[in-house]
C-alpha cells in the first residue's frame, strides 16, 4: 500500500490544477517520507517533473531530498542536451542522403510539448523511415560509427515496428532501469512502422501518418513529426503495450497528460482514427487512466465514443483498472532462472490475452506458446539440452 500511496502522491503533484495546500495535506495524511517519495520519483522517471512542480510552488523539500531532485534534474538536462545534439548530427546526415525520417515519442515531446526539454527523460532516439529507406538509413548509421544489432521479427514476442538497434562503440549500455542511466548518447532505433505487437496481439496505425506528418524545429534542425492527433493515438498504444509487456510506463502516462492538455488535439478526429484503426480499446484504457490518475482533460464525449467502440468485456476490465494494476505490471522483479522465465512466459501471454478483441486474437496469442524455439527462453533450453547430450 505504501508504494501505491507514494506513487499517487507523485502523480498528484503533476495534476494540472493541483493546489499546494491539498498536496501537503495529503503528504501528511498518507505519512509519506520525503526520501521515499524522491527515490520513487527517480525510479519511475518522474523526478524532473516533480522537481519542476515543487519549484513552481516555491516548496523546498528537506535538504537531502532536495539535493537528490536537483542532481537528477541537472543530469537529465545535460543528457537531453547531448541527445538533441546527437539528433542534429543524424538529421544533417539524413538530409545529405535525401532521407526524411519522422521523429517519434521522447525527442518530439521534449522539444515541443513539455515546458522544457529536461522534463522528459529519453531512453533512445526513435526515427520512423519508409520501409524502402531502411537499408540506406542503416548504412548511414554504420558510416556514422554506430554498430547495429538485428533481431528477426519472428523471434521473441514478434515485435515488427523495428528489428534493429544502433549504438556507437563505447557508449554506455542500458541499465536495468533506463531512468537511472547516466549515459548522454542514446541508442538509435530505426522504425518502419508504428505497429504495436506482442505475442500475436497487433494493432497498426501507420497508414496515413506519414502523409499527414508536419515539420517542426527539433534542436537546431527541422524534422518531420506526427500531427497531434496521430501523436496522441500513438502514445495511447505505446502506453498500453508497455503495460502488456510489463515495461516502465509512468513517463508514458505523463506524456498522455501533456499532449491531451496541450490544446492541439482535435478530439473528433482523434476518436474517428482510433475507431478506424481498431485501436479504441487502447485509447480508452490509456486516456481513462490518465484522467483518473493525473486529471488529464479528456472530453467525456470522447471517452463515451471510445467505450461504445470497445467490446463490453474489455470495457468492464478497463473501467476497473487503477494504479495498483500499473504498479503490478511494470514493477516486476528481474528473472534469474529458466523456471521463472517459463512461468513469466505463460503469465505474459495471459496478460496479453486479456486485451484480445476477439477469438482470432486469442488464437494468435496462445499459439505463440507452441513456438517456444523462437523465444530467448526456448533458445536457452535448447542450448542446455545440447550441452547435456
Amino acid at each position: 500500500m505504501t508504494a501505491v500511496a507514494t506513487t499517487q502522491q507523485i502523480l498528484d503533484a503533476l495534476k494540472p490544477n493541483q493546489a499546494l495546500a491539498q498536496w501537503q495535506s495529503d503528504l501528511v495524511a498518507r505519512q509519506i517520507d520525503w526520501d521515499d517519495l524522491v527515490v520513487r520519483a527517480i525510479v519511475l522517471g518522474l523526478a524532473p517533473q516533480l522537481h519542476h512542480r515543487l519549484a513552481c510552488w516555491s516548496l523546498q523539500p528537506p535538504p537531502r531530498a532536495a539535493a537528490k531532485l536537483a542532481v537528477t534534474y541537472q543530469a537529465q538536462a545535460k543528457r537531453n542536451a547531448a541527445i538533441t545534439a546527437q539528433l542534429d548530427e543524424l538529421l544533417d546526415a539524413c538530409v545529405a542522403e535525401n532521407l526524411r525520417p519522422i521523429a517519434l515519442k521522447g525527442i518530439h515531446l521534449a522539444a515541443c510539448y513539455y515546458a522544457n526539454p529536461a522534463l522528459r527523460p529519453m531512453n533512445d532516439i526513435d526515427l520512423l523511415f519508409a520501409p524502402a529507406e531502411l537499408p540506406r538509413a542503416e548504412a548511414l548509421l554504420t558510416r556514422l560509427g554506430y554498430g547495429g544489432k538485428h533481431k528477426s521479427a519472428d523471434m521473441g514476442a514478434g515485435v515488427t515496428k523495428h528489428t534493429s538497434t544502433f549504438r556507437r562503440a563505447g557508449a554506455q549500455t542500458a541499465t536495468i532501469n533506463p531512468y537511472l542511466s547516466a549515459a548522454g548518447e542514446r541508442m538509435v532505433e530505426p522504425h518502419i512502422s508504428l505497429e504495436e505487437s506482442w505475442f500475436g496481439l497487433k494493432v497498426d496505425i501507420t497508414p496515413g501518418t506519414r502523409e499527414r506528418a508536419e515539420t517542426v524545429m527539433l534542436g537546431e534542425r527541422p524534422c518531420r513529426v506526427l500531427t497531434p492527433d496521430d501523436l496522441l493515438l500513438h502514445l495511447c498504444l505505446h502506453f498500453c503495450f508497455h503495460l502488456i509487456e510489463g515495461a516502465p510506463a509512468f513517463v508514458q502516462l505523463t506524456d498522455l497528460l501533456i499532449v491531451s492538455a496541450s490544446g492541439r488535439v482535435d478530439w473528433p478526429i482523434f476518436t474517428n482514427r482510433a475507431c478506424h484503426y481498431r485501436a479504441a480499446p487502447y485509447a480508452l484504457a490509456a486516456l481513462s487512466l490518465a484522467q483518473k490518475l493525473l486529471a488529464a482533460p479528456v472530453p467525456e464525449e470522447t471517452l463515451a465514443e471510445l467505450a461504445q467502440a470497445t467490446p463490453v468485456r474489455l470495457r468492464r476490465r478497463i473501467a476497473g483498472r487503477g494504479l495498483p494494476d500499473i504498479l503490478r505490471r511494470t514493477q516486476q522483479k528481474p528473472l534469474i532462472n529458466i523456471r521463472q522465465r517459463l512461468v513469466r512466459g505463460v503469465q505474459d501471454r495471459a496478460e496479453t490475452a486479456r486485451w484480445a478483441r476477439d477469438g482470432r486474437d486469442l488464437l494468435r496469442i496462445w499459439a505463440t506458446l507452441l513456438q517456444a524455439a523462437r523465444t530467448d527462453t526456448g533458445q536457452m533450453i535448447l542450448s542446455r539440452l545440447k550441452r547435456e547430450t
